[in-house]
């Protein structure tokens, strides 16, 4: 989240990250603006939302200069990478998330604003869902990677009197329906009376 990934953009609804440093005498504020996903999701809604994110960081934290963040790198922490002193810190609206990257020395460019759209990450991660399962206390969990969903079933079933157990399969995916539909058959025994064509009508099941 702190650094660019093309590849995982689309997924992560990034907005576009800032690039800023204090110039040569560490109390400047100089800063560039690098979009993302074509900047699609730079609206004047993030703009007004970003403003006030800087504006703060400016006025009260790691922002202010290259001495004021390299005080509050060191009373805060948060390295991410301990040898070469980087450090990351999250701040969180209600629609995004922005991620701060501070380096605190000069000569190189000491802070790296990502932000990403909360609603499309969310939009994004159920598009790639495969799968949730259910508890009767309340639990949800939900699956993208098609074997986790697949071993969960497996593993839980035996214990849904118990647990309230129930599966949903999301993907259309007919490798992992059938892959589901063959946990249940095995489960169930092939000499179950109420089968009628490959339809399991046995109770508490899931979907």
């Amino acid at each position: 989240m702190f650094y660019s990934d093309e590849k995982q953009d689309e997924v992560l609804g990034t907005v576009g990250h800032l690039r800023i440093d204090f110039g040569s005498g560490g109390k400047s504020f100089w800063s560039t603006w690098w979009p993302h996903n074509s900047d699609q999701f730079n609206t004047p809604e993030f703009k007004r939302e970003l403003q006030q994110i800087v504006d703060t960081l400016r006025r009260n934290g790691p922002l202010q200069s290259l001495s004021a963040m390299s005080s509050y790198c060191w009373t805060h922490g948060g390295e991410i990478s301990t040898n070469d002193r980087v450090y990351g810190y999250i701040a969180e609206t209600e629609h995004y998330r922005f991620c701060l990257r501070c380096t605190p020395r000069p000569g190189d460019y000491q802070g790296y604003l990502y932000c990403y759209d909360l609603r499309e990450q969310q939009m994004r991660q159920r598009e790639r869902l495969v799968g949730q399962v259910t508890y009767a206390n309340g639990e949800q969990q939900e699956f993208t990677d098609p074997q986790e969903y697949l071993r969960t079933i497996q593993e839980e079933l035996p214990y849904r009197n118990t647990t309230g157990f129930r599966h949903e399969t999301l993907t259309d995916d007919p490798s992992v329906r059938e892959a589901v539909d063959d946990i249940l058959w095995d489960f169930v025994g092939e000499e179950n009376p109420r089968r009628t064509n490959r339809e399991i009508t046995f109770g508490g099941l899931g979907k």
